[in-house]
């Protein structure tokens, strides 16, 4: 990643925490940083997983809210004021990740797979627009099959639903930006309970 890239992603990343938190968290995560890894906000940029762990440990599931605000935001500063948006920002992925909502019920699924009952009551989201959105989520492959279990009342299978993803960045190469997954390593077979 050039410089510029990184002035990017620094600036980027304390406007977000200094919206959703306040100064006080932008201090929080340089000196965390500093104190945990010995780096800058810029530095560590270079190794993403390092401020994921800070603002994880800091912002709990807060730090999902941040990362999304953080990809529009450099969405949003990569843009010259001439350029037209990237077509490859504009996928329903990141309109749906961008999604408060969504990202609550994410979250859920992101270390254990869960049904969607379960999905619902721990996202705290209503159960019609949760329906409605799960359903965007699975035709955008933001949650898969992964096992079933027996219904005690009824003894018939209800799917267990996890992400297929760890992680998430955003790329710029030559101009454009790129959204990468970490895939899940242990990924689930659907076809097992």
């Amino acid at each position: 990643m050039d410089l510029e890239s990184s002035e990017l992603w620094e600036t980027a990343l304390i406007s977000v925490v200094t919206k959703e938190i306040g100064k006080s968290g932008v201090r929080l995560v340089q000196d965390r940083l500093l104190e945990k890894y010995g780096t800058t906000i810029r530095q560590s940029v270079q190794k993403w997983e390092q401020i994921e762990d800070i603002l994880r440990e800091n912002f709990g599931e807060g730090s999902i809210r941040i990362s999304s605000k953080l990809l529009k935001e450099m969405a949003r500063l990569s843009l010259k004021p001439h350029e037209k948006p990237n077509p490859e920002l504009k996928t329903t992925q990141i309109k749906l990740i961008g999604d408060p909502e969504i990202s609550a019920m994410l979250n859920q699924v992101l270390k254990n797979a869960k049904i969607i009952k379960e999905i619902i009551r721990d996202s705290k989201v209503s159960q019609t627009t949760a329906y409605r959105k799960i359903d965007k989520m699975k035709e955008a492959g933001l949650l898969v099959d992964s096992g079933y279990i027996i219904s005690p009342a009824t003894k018939k299978k209800i799917t267990k639903y996890t992400s297929p993803f760890e992680s998430l960045s955003l790329e710029f190469k030559n101009g454009k930006s790129i959204i990468k997954y970490g895939p899940k390593k242990n990924l689930k077979n659907p076809n097992s309970n």
